[in-house]
């Protein structure tokens, strides 16, 4: 489960994020339109997962973002943006985002930007699963 901290949009746009990521065993610590009061959830977020839409207003995303990795440097940081191009994505990787979710999205994309979720754990009293059997030697390495 991610403690998830989501900033910027619309009430609307946070509602169905809100939702869905409940949905999905991940925990909201903190919904805001406003970067201010973003910076102040963060602060207060043990781990969080910062979900920032470029529509943020005030400040810009793209001014937000260092503002946010300098409060807690080891957050990670995913973007929703309408639109996706090289120069976007150059910025926001600069800037210490993780991933980048283009609207509309596919559910799936949005949870495998923000990681992990409780429904994927096996239940409690559930054997743990058999490790990997180990790769077979490759034909170029030396014996």
């Amino acid at each position: 489960m991610a403690n998830v901290v989501l900033v910027g949009g619309t009430e609307e746009a946070q509602l169905i994020l809100r939702g869905l990521l409940r949905l999905h065993q991940h925990r909201i610590v903190g919904a805001t339109l406003s970067g201010a009061t973003g910076l102040e959830m963060l602060r207060q977020a043990s781990d969080p997962v910062l979900l920032v839409d470029t529509e943020l207003k005030s400040p810009a995303w793209n001014e937000f973002i260092p503002q946010a990795r300098a409060v807690n440097p080891a957050t990670r940081v995913v973007l929703l943006t309408p639109t996706r191009s090289a120069r976007l994505e150059l910025q926001a990787r600069s800037l210490g985002v993780t991933a980048l979710v283009r609207r509309p999205f596919a559910i799936q994309e949005l949870l495998n930007a923000v990681g992990p979720s409780g429904d994927t754990e096996a239940p409690p009293g559930a054997p743990p699963e058999a490790p990997a059997p180990p790769a077979p030697p490759s034909p170029t390495a030396d014996p």
